[in-house]
């Protein structure tokens, strides 16, 4: 990262920078197309700055979910995405213009794709330790959402939380998250607006397997691969199962459920 001197400007010209800053940062991210740049692209990722250095983009990481939100210490307001572990889904924010952290997305969507693999970690999980009003002094694990870790901590003995395990086994085996695969692979395959005719594959995920199709050359989703192994390296490897929706049950099946529970019925079997 390139260092620069910082800038002896008035107090007043500083909502004037945050603001220039955010356009820069916004123009480096995305490029004057449009298109995203990588790390090669004209833009630079950060410049000279006054109080308290420098206009600098958000570094990304592999699980930038792992911070929480940082709106920066510049005064622009410029809408951002982030990801929230607590709901587990991406949330608005307001941004600054310069500083903060990873988790920093310009559109719900860039967040959604950059986050499909944040672990998804049970509700009872999230909370935090909660040692309770007591004075006993029982050693109990409960599992840590920024560590993503079990941890040890100390129990009274009463009330607390459901995020309470008697050991580390308990607490590994009901909190520790799997991975579920990215959205795109269960887009439907879309051949796309062209005439061309060239060979890609895509995920079907009722069969749970890479297929060959053709595609026109524009247009499309994001569930197009140029290999087979591509494919597979990002929809199978990646450990993508659809999750379960458990579905509320309506009132009328559920007396029919606890009918058949109390009185099971008995057939005579012809012989």
């Amino acid at each position: 990262m390139e260092t620069g001197r910082r800038l002896a400007l008035p107090a007043l010209l500083l909502p004037l920078l945050s603001l220039l800053c955010a356009a820069l940062a916004q123009r480096t991210l995305t490029g004057r197309s449009g298109a995203r740049r990588g790390a090669r692209g004209r833009g630079r990722p950060c410049w000279p700055w006054p109080q308290p250095g420098r206009c600098c983009l958000p570094q990304k990481s592999s699980e930038p979910a792992c911070c929480p939100p940082d709106d920066g210490p510049c005064r622009a307001l410029v809408p951002r995405w982030y990801y929230d572990r607590h709901t587990q889904s991406c949330q608005e924010f307001t941004y600054g213009g310069c500083y903060g952290n990873a988790n920093n997305f310009l559109t719900f969507d860039d967040c959604e794709k950059n986050c499909w693999t944040i672990k998804k970690v049970p509700k009872l999980c999230r909370m935090e330790a909660d040692g309770g009003p007591c004075r006993s002094h029982l050693k109990r694990y409960a599992f840590n959402l920024s560590s993503m870790r079990c941890e040890e901590f100390i129990y009274g003995g009463c009330y607390g939380n459901g995020n309470n395990f008697r050991d580390l086994q308990s607490c590994m085996d009901h909190c520790l998250p799997e991975r579920t695969g990215p959205l795109l692979c269960y887009s439907p395959k879309d051949e796309g607006l062209c005439s061309s005719s060239v060979p890609r594959y895509y995920y079907d995920a009722k069969t749970k397997s890479c297929k060959e199709f053709k595609y026109t050359g524009c247009g499309g989703n994001a569930n197009n691969f140029v290999t087979e192994m591509d494919c597979y390296n990002v929809c199978r490897k990646a450990g993508t199962q659809k999750p379960r929706i458990n579905k509320p049950m309506n009132v009328s099946r559920r007396k029919v459920m606890r009918k058949l529970i109390k009185k099971p019925q008995m057939y005579n079997l012809k012989s």
